[in-house]
């Protein structure tokens, strides 16, 4: 290929990119006009304008901000429609915001449609998404479907936002399994999940575990560093001397976040 071909390959590819970012543009600004046009409506035909936006349109930007809408509503009027408009759609885009949806309403009357998502939806975005809808919705009914898909979805990204719904949750009697996976798991990503997730629940239960984490040295300092965070988290005045000792920690940001944990805790 000589120069003049190089040229005009380049000149067309960057027509191509023009006429795309020209469009996407133009979908921002319909998709913003749309939503504008609404106000602050939350009345039925409001919501009915939203689904359609949802469920309906080819712009791939309308769809998230109409099921941000639907979310902020909260109208438990929807989850029937929502329900089966899952029933009936192929597309994952659709079912991840749904579940995102459905979360955000927070009626437990969507529990057992978000379970069946994330224990036997194909699509790992969909089960990730469905995870953290499920922690939003704060029934504590989906303890048994999250731990499941916690020990056994092939999926690392599911099992890890569905230790963080756990932790949401707060189930006390998770605590021990939770403990287990902080010290012991293969993946260090998901130890530190397991220790957010314990300064989450909000438990006192959780402060022996979290502290002996943090002073044993034998452990990996990105666990170190989370367990610090946890005992921020729960913010209970017990943790003080541990946290003060971790200052001295060789890890520099072990110490910051130690630093900051101390700033938390109750007087």
């Amino acid at each position: 290929m000589n120069k003049d071909d190089n040229r005009s390959l380049f000149v067309q590819l960057s027509a191509a990119l023009q006429e795309q970012l020209q469009s996407l543009t133009a979908e921002r600004q319909d998709a913003i006009e749309k939503m504008q046009a609404l106000g602050v409506r939350t009345d039925d035909d409001a919501l009915k304008t939203l689904m359609t936006y949802l469920t309906q349109d080819d712009n791939t930007l309308l769809r998230p901000l109409a099921a941000s809408r639907i979310g902020e509503i909260g109208n438990p009027a929807v989850i029937p429609q929502l329900t089966g408009i899952l029933a009936m759609s192929d597309e994952t885009d659709i079912r991840a915001l749904i579940a995102e949806v459905l979360g955000a309403i927070g009626d437990s009357s969507a529990r057992s449609t978000l379970e069946n998502l994330l224990l036997d939806d194909e699509e790992p975005d969909v089960r990730i998404r469905t995870a953290m809808a499920l922690g939003k919705l704060g029934d504590k009914g989906a303890v048994g479907s999250l731990s499941e898909a916690m020990q056994r979805d092939t999926e690392k990204k599911v099992r890890l936002h569905a230790i963080e719904a756990l932790g949401i949750l707060g189930d006390e009697a998770l605590i021990p399994m939770l403990v287990n996976i902080m010290r012991d798991d293969e993946d260090k990503e998901t130890r530190t999940f397991a220790a957010e997730a314990l300064g989450r629940m909000g438990s006192r239960d959780a402060l022996p575990y979290l502290i002996a984490v943090l002073e044993d040295m034998s452990f990996p300092p990105i666990v170190r560093y989370y367990a610090a965070h946890a005992l921020g988290l729960l913010g209970f005045e017990e943790a003080r001397p541990s946290l003060e000792k971790a200052l001295n920690d060789n890890h520099a940001w072990v110490a910051q976040m130690a630093s900051e944990a101390l700033e938390k805790l109750q007087h």
